[in-house]
């Protein structure tokens, strides 16, 4: 029995009865700036509306796979609370207009057709930002077997860089929603390229190489455009990473994680000694990963024997937490200190393996 998993502090959901993802369309949730100007690339506001930028939200009971709606939902731009207008635009002072909620955004899942809670990027976001990357954070309640559930610290980071010229963006989509329900089922992965805000047609020169992210360290995969993943793929989730290279040179990297809803077990991401989704100064946080028995969310810490961290800091990059001797290591959890944050450039992910 394997079993993978992952986390980051900074965007941390609420796992052990939802699985929660937030899927961005239209085009990448990056901008960029040329310094002293208001020269935005791409300009969010000259783009059709549907190709802005919009997070879609995709929730699934961890059960069954099924496909939950929210009953109420908040979205957040960094701390802030966005409020609406009956329009659906913005309200925030210094952020009128800037967003718009789409209660009932058609987006497709499996195949099927849903309606889910969208955010719509409606106005350059380079004015508001202070130059450096936010994050836009969603949580809400959907309601199961009766009862109000709620998830919470769905997030996605907007990111928010000085033009250079000549820049990369990757985003990878699937035919599935990133789920796979039934065994022997598969999707398949899609890496789009966009240069400077426009999606490319003419893929001459770039190579891709697909990377499976797992606890116990990377591992190289495929190596065209598209890839496919089954559920022998992934032990209960995968999380994978697309480098894409121009003439030989890395240009950019996108990301997805895909969960595995025929695993009988999956796992549960602990995370205890701090307050909502941030290390704050003077805090530590313990992350602690336990299996559960999906068709009842039973905990069964006996179940693995051994799990592997495997972290990255904000930037992509391996790190090291404070008293280790590699990024990659094993134990029953993590500690992970505020100064460890702080050399993370203020995020860190991690994946983890367990071993039966």
């Amino acid at each position: 029995m394997n079993l993978e998993g992952s986390f980051t502090l900074i965007a941390l959901m609420d796992g052990t009865t939802i699985n929660g993802t937030l899927r961005v369309e239209g085009t990448p949730l990056v901008q960029r700036y040329n310094k002293g100007t208001a020269v935005f690339i791409p300009d969010f506001e000259t783009l059709a509306e549907n190709n802005r930028p919009t997070v879609v939200v995709i929730l699934r009971d961890i059960s069954d796979g099924s496909v939950l709606i929210p009953n109420t939902i908040e979205f957040r731009y960094n701390d802030l609370l966005l409020t609406f207008g009956s329009n659906g635009l913005s309200t925030n002072a210094g952020m009128v207009g800037y967003f718009k909620k789409v209660d009932a955004y058609s987006t497709t899942i499996g195949g099927d057709t849903y309606k889910v809670p969208a955010l719509r990027v409606m106005k350059n976001l380079v004015p508001i930002s202070g130059y450096d990357n936010d994050r836009i954070t969603v949580s809400g309640t959907v309601e199961i077997g009766g009862s109000s559930i709620a998830f919470n610290a769905l997030s996605k980071e907007v990111v928010i860089q000085e033009s250079t010229g000549n820049q990369y963006d990757v985003l990878i989509s699937n035919n599935k929603g990133s789920q796979l329900l039934l065994d022997g089922e598969s999707l398949t992965e899609t890496a789009r390229v966009f240069k400077d805000g426009v999606e490319i047609t003419d893929y001459t020169g770039f190579t891709f190489q697909w990377v499976k992210m797992l606890g116990a360290g990377d591992t190289n995969w495929g190596t065209s455009r598209t890839q496919a993943v089954s559920t022998s793929d992934v032990d209960n989730v995968l999380k994978l990473r697309c480098d894409v290279k121009k003439d030989g040179s890395l240009v950019a990297s996108g990301y997805d994680e895909v969960t595995d809803f025929s695993d009988p077990y999956y796992t549960v991401i602990k995370i205890t000694g701090i307050s909502g989704n941030t290390v704050k100064k003077g805090e530590t946080a313990t992350v602690t990963p336990v299996a559960a028995k999906r068709s009842t969310g039973e905990e069964v810490p006996s179940l693995i024997k051994s799990w592997t961290f495997s972290l990255k800091d904000n930037a992509g990059a391996a790190f090291i937490l404070t008293g280790k001797d590699s990024a990659t290591f094993t134990g029953a959890n993590a500690t992970v200190t505020y100064e460890d944050m702080v050399r993370a450039k203020m995020g860190l992910s991690g994946s983890i393996s367990g071993t039966a």
